[in-house]
């Protein structure tokens, strides 16, 4: 993998060392919140994140769960289709679950 050196305002850095990140170094701090933009912006998989802030698999989730950061999207649409099957299930259950 090729490094890059890139010029961080000092300003930025001490947002970061007085955010949630404030436990690692300046390089890592700024490596995984690089990682964790990408992955919330959808633009790369909770495993590649995990690996490009050089955190484990585990150790990332971890570590989103302390920032409040989803690791699941579970939408409408999801939501929707699956409704159904949940009505089935209660209905046979004979549960009107507060309907």
């Amino acid at each position: 993998m090729a490094n890059v050196v890139v010029e961080v305002p000092e300003e930025l850095l001490d947002q970061l060392k007085r955010s949630r990140f404030a436990k690692v170094g300046d390089a890592e701090r700024v490596r995984v919140a690089l990682a964790i933009q990408l992955f919330v912006g959808d633009e790369i998989s909770v495993g590649r994140a995990a690996e490009l802030a050089g955190y484990r698999l585990v150790e990332f989730h971890d570590l989103l769960r302390e920032l409040d950061v989803p690791t699941a999207v579970y939408d409408q649409e999801e939501y929707d289709r699956d409704q159904p099957a949940v009505d089935s299930l209660r209905e046979r259950l004979g549960l009107d679950g507060g309907r």
